[in-house]
């Protein structure tokens, strides 16, 4: 392992030690410039596209259906949702710095800054389709978290999320599901680092 895998594990590990909102703003804003090379160029994390393509197997028609994705980051989930076809894309997310590093993608129709444990509004709820990967891995972000997206989406529409297995269980995530109106389309357990161990649920609900 080389110093900059070391040091991209570092700060993934930091991450995911995060315990509240102001602690996550300040982290962001100093990693966003550099968030991509550690993450994608250097550790291959594979999440985002693997929750991109789980939710593009349910959906008939990418290009007219509108998708909000959530704790949006610098955009890697719409790079592959773009790639697979899908056009109407918003993103939300805490970090200014991470929005401004994805508004330069030009991937999204709109970026606004949101914090999913509180509540928030968005002029095109309820949408459609609603993604999310690398927010519900931290300690930050949980079952309030998922329960306000969930009030962003729409009757009959579909939620992909990614969701670490410590945040699964320390949430107690399975249990909260149970209690909403749909039906569980996908429910399994991957690595998102190729080569490691499966530490991911990537889940689909459809909503009732």
């Amino acid at each position: 392992m080389n110093d900059d895998s070391d040091k991209a594990r570092r700060k993934v590990m930091q991450a995911r030690a995060i315990a509240g909102s102001k602690e996550a703003r300040s982290f962001y804003a100093d990693w966003a410039a550099s968030y991509d090379h550690d993450v994608y160029a250097t550790l291959k994390v594979v999440g985002s596209h693997r929750i991109a393509d789980l939710l593009q197997t349910h959906v008939p028609d990418v290009k007219s259906i509108e998708v909000l994705d959530a704790g949006c980051g610098t955009g890697a989930v719409a790079e592959r949702l773009k790639f697979r076809g899908f056009e109407l894309i918003d993103g939300i997310d805490l970090s200014p710095e991470m929005l401004q590093v994805a508004r330069d993608k030009q991937l999204y129709r709109s970026l606004q800054e949101a914090n999913l444990n509180e509540q928030f509004t968005l002029p095109h709820s309820p949408y459609p389709a609603i993604v999310s990967a690398g927010t519900f891995t931290t300690g930050h972000v949980g079952a309030k978290g998922f329960q306000n997206l969930f009030s962003h989406l729409r009757q009959g529409g579909l939620m992909a999320c990614a969701i670490a297995i410590p945040v699964w269980e320390r949430d107690q995530l399975a249990a909260l599901v149970s209690t909403l109106p749909v039906n569980v389309l996908a429910n399994r357990v991957d690595a998102t680092i190729p080569g490691g161990k499966p530490d991911t649920h990537f889940l689909v609900l459809r909503k009732s």
